[in-house]
């Protein structure tokens, strides 16, 4: 049994190189192109790694142009893997496979599906995984090859999670490998009764609203980090990026200051900002123009 790879993101690139390693054979590779990195979150190239390994790579901007189906069609793979691409990939393409086409999850299914699953899962303190399951017509609702859990952490960042998932959806297809060359690739469907949906997130979504628990602002800054647009704020009609923060204990007795006050500002130890019950420290924070932001802000300003 052979596979042809789409991908774009940090987990096409696991998912490539387990299969490599685990001696299954891929009849060919497709990527987003290099020029269109910029658009993509969490963006990496799979030219070299297929490269490295002999596999023919095509690349796209978009999954429906003419060269990538003539490109399945020349390579003919038995299952098409669609692992971290953000575009539908359209039905006749999917066609193309002899068994079937094979998604990639993060949640445990059928709990989580939808958009921005890694945000969501912060967010909401919800559990993690890594699925590969077979691709229908409704979002992450087909039947499940593998799933193991992956550990969330009370400290997780995004980038965090993400990179703890790659190695677990890495080591699952070198578990799953030897059936994958045998040609038995297993499935069990999902219970429909128990899924759950996460609607789609955008980088307005980022935005700090200071009157809410230092626990949901902290949980924020953590799930629109890296590789995302980040959590933000303002201050004078500025745009001020939070990368990193956490919740400071050493700020929390000012619980009488307005929600969005500046507390203190220091280049060494970060800024700390009044919430509805305590306050955030927020360590890596940048302007627009990329200025470390405690080189613009005062004690007593207001973020809002």
């Amino acid at each position: 049994m052979n596979i042809a790879l789409i991908g774009s993101v940090s987990s096409s690139w696991y998912a490539l190189d387990a299969l490599i390693r685990s001696g299954v054979e891929v009849t060919g590779v497709l990527g987003v192109d290099e020029s269109h990195a910029q658009h993509v979150a969490d963006y990496r190239s799979l030219r070299e790694r297929a490269d490295d390994a002999g596999i023919p790579f095509h690349s796209f901007i978009k999954v429906s142009e003419p060269g990538v189906e003539t490109f399945l069609t020349n390579h003919a793979p038995d299952l098409l893997w669609v692992i971290g691409l953000s575009q539908l990939v359209p039905d006749r393409l999917m066609a193309i496979a002899r068994i079937g086409s094979v998604g990639f999850h993060p949640t445990m299914l059928p709990e989580g599906r939808g958009r921005a699953p890694v945000a969501w899962t912060i967010l909401h303190g919800a559990r993690a995984a890594a699925n590969l399951f077979f691709l229908t017509d409704q979002p992450d609702a087909g039947d499940i090859i593998i799933q193991r859990e992956v550990p969330v952490r009370p400290d997780d960042y995004s980038e965090d999670l993400i990179k703890r998932t790659n190695q677990v959806l890495a080591d699952a297809i070198r578990e799953l490998a030897p059936r994958i060359r045998a040609g038995d690739v297993p499935r069990t469907p999902q219970d429909h009764r128990k899924a759950t949906y996460y609607p789609k997130r955008t980088p307005a979504d980022g935005l700090i609203d200071w009157a809410d628990s230092t626990d949901g602002v902290y949980r924020l800054i953590r799930a629109a980090g890296r590789p995302y647009p980040g959590a933000f704020t303002h201050h004078q009609q500025q745009r001020l990026t939070v990368w990193r923060g956490h919740p400071s204990e050493a700020c929390a007795a000012s619980g009488s200051a307005k929600p969005g006050t500046v507390l203190s500002v220091s280049s060494s130890a970060g800024i700390a900002v009044a919430t509805s019950d305590g306050a955030i420290l927020m360590i890596e924070v940048e302007t627009e123009s990329g200025v470390q932001a405690s080189h613009v802000l005062d004690v007593g300003a207001l973020l809002h």
